[in-house]
């Protein structure tokens, strides 16, 4: 990305939009940080507009009720067992049943497992509480700490000589 460039959101502002007020084309993309053409794909997806006369305005409840229609109707829940997967798009279980483990915290745990279908590495943060429910449906493999601060028994390879 080029260094002068914005990166773009993953999720629009919706709680920025007053529901009484009224707002054009462009007032929409400046306030949710779009662009036009985007609000105009809108207008053509379905959102409706006060009138049929330019330019188009748009009531605030109109359009955030809308754009909470489209984030509710993207969102996918997911089975106590199951993974999401990013390239099927679609929740999963873990092919060949085994999960690996990294402890985060003292209560947080990390998963990571295949997709069955196409192979993809998958992940899933989840309560520590929940590991055993978990070891019933998959074979959880517990993975060692990345960093020597975790570790039980330190490296004993130091560079003081002897003192």
């Amino acid at each position: 990305m080029p260094a002068g460039m914005k990166r773009p959101q993953r999720r629009l502002p919706v709680q920025r939009v007053k529901q009484a007020a009224t707002y054009d084309v462009a007032e929409m993309a400046k306030l949710l940080g779009t662009h036009r053409n985007t609000v105009r794909r809108w207008l053509k997806d379905g959102l409706q507009p006060l009138d049929d006369v330019r330019p188009i305005v748009v009531h605030g409840s109109e359009l955030k009720a809308f754009l909470t229609k489209r984030r509710k109707a993207r969102r996918n829940a997911c089975a106590p067992d199951e993974f999401f997967c990013f390239r099927c798009r679609a929740p999963r279980r873990a092919a060949a049943g085994m999960v690996d483990v990294r402890h985060r915290t003292a209560t947080v745990a990390a998963l990571t497992g295949l997709c069955a279908t196409c192979g993809t590495p998958m992940h899933r943060t989840v309560r520590r509480t929940a590991l055993p429910a978990l070891a019933e449906s998959y074979d959880l493999q517990t993975l060692a700490p990345e960093r020597l601060n975790g570790c039980t028994a330190p490296s004993l390879n130091g560079d003081l000589k002897g003192e």
